[in-house]
């Protein structure tokens, strides 16, 4: 049996068979039910990697569960070949905003990297809505793009907010469209071991700055007031958004994933908050603006983990006091100490989770054991590390960090 594909925005058509793919040259868009019929195929041979997900998940759990696991997670993605490409064309943000097939397909194909990497990243999925999908619980419409995730480029007058109660949030049809896209991802996944994780949550200071706009700068010297205010909205919208997102995902009751690669228990509140606008402020702001409502938001669910780009040591030290913060990823490792912060994570008992940067002439092996000496407190690594490579480097990059683990292992010391 074979299968024709038509791949979009090129002059070939893929045609699929047992064994192989042949390449064929025409100029036609495919259609979505091919692909979503390849999709089908593919997830029924996930169902054969059920149980190796699970695994990945369990081991995931004992490090944030503060045990030694019977092996150091690593999260593993591979990155797709030409043929993965041929298989599972991509889609613009644009088209796939308010499409669930589109969404998924688009969703599918990313998590493939985890499927290839064979190690310990559990395979995820999420409606990717854009960071200001929780924004739009105030009334916030974002704009789409056909080059660029969703962006909020319109903002709620001071006047408008000042009068607004909790009770004004609203589940936006935007945000409905999203929990379609979960439930329909959900739907299709089961029995795979693979999971759906949440919309974009940012941190209630990134919420605030998207529904009002830089006004925001100047108003935490001219009206804080106001900015505690929209502040308490921010959380409120953040607590709705998420119980409905965890309503939707398959057995939020015990974990959460996220990022097509992680799992948090759900006892320890199962969330991440971005803090990327909160990297502009001033040390006493963020004590002041970011820090007793982070701590509001991760009391409310038990727990989460923070991430931010860029750098900002007062932030970096928040994190590392707020007992409910249970976890950091950087998204510009390159531009920080990363032995310091995994050891500095590991002396206030919270997980690392993310790429690090590798030294050029660094081999696998002693990158590897670096920041797993760096993570080390007592017989545990606090560390969930990611990495990337390409299919044919997999079992190499498996062998150095078997290696690294033995070597680290045996050298017994903390790296704190």
């Amino acid at each position: 049996m074979t299968r024709c594909l038509k791949i979009p925005g090129s002059i070939c058509q893929v045609e699929i068979f047992k064994g192989g793919v042949a390449v064929h040259n025409y100029s036609k868009l495919h259609e979505i039910r091919t692909i979503m019929e390849i999709i089908a195929d593919s997830i029924e041979s996930l169902k054969e990697r059920r149980n190796d997900f699970e695994k990945a998940a369990e081991l995931q759990m004992a490090v944030w569960n503060g045990k030694k696991p019977e092996r150091q997670p690593l999260i593993l993605h591979c990155q797709l070949d030409e043929e993965d490409n041929l298989k599972f064309p991509d889609f613009n943000t644009k088209e796939i905003h308010y499409d669930s097939q589109r969404m998924f397909a688009s969703q599918f194909r990313i998590m493939m990297t985890a499927v290839y990497g064979e190690a310990e990243a559990v395979p995820s999925v999420r409606a990717h809505m854009g960071v200001g999908i929780f924004p739009s619980l105030f009334g916030v419409r974002q704009q789409l793009f056909e080059d660029k995730p969703p962006w909020v480029q319109e903002h709620i007058s001071k006047e408008r907010l000042a009068h607004m109660v909790p009770e004004d949030m609203r589940i936006s049809d935007e945000f409905k469209a999203g929990l379609e896209h979960m439930a329909y991802m959900g739907e299709r996944l089961a029995g795979t071991g693979c999971k759906v994780y949440p919309m974009d949550l940012q941190g209630p200071f990134d919420v605030a700055h998207m529904v009002y706009g830089d006004a925001i700068f100047y108003d935490i010297y001219d009206d804080p007031a106001f900015i505690h205010h929209l502040l308490d909205l921010s959380c409120h919208a953040i607590f709705m958004g998420i119980e409905e997102c965890f309503r939707l995902i398959p057995g939020s009751d015990d974990m959460v994933p996220h990022y097509n690669g992680i799992v948090i228990p759900r006892h320890k509140g199962g969330i991440k908050t971005s803090e990327d606008t909160s990297t502009l402020l001033s040390g006493k702001h963020i004590e002041e603006f970011v820090v007793p409502y982070l701590d509001r938001v991760f009391s409310r669910f038990g727990g989460g983990y923070v991430h931010y780009c860029g750098k900002n040591p007062y932030l970096f030290e928040a994190v590392m006091n707020m007992p409910k913060a249970l976890g950091l990823n950087l998204g510009n490792p390159d531009m920080h100490d990363m032995e310091y912060v995994l050891k500095r994570c590991a002396q206030a008992e919270k997980i690392y989770y993310g790429l690090i940067t590798k030294m050029e002439d660094e081999s696998l092996e002693d990158y590897f054991a670096r920041y797993l000496k760096a993570s080390k407190k007592g017989n545990r690594n606090l560390l969930l590390m990611d990495y990337n490579c390409k299919k044919e480097e997999r079992q190499a990059v498996l062998e150095s960090w078997e290696s690294a683990g033995c070597s680290v292992d045996m050298g017994g010391s903390d790296g704190i």
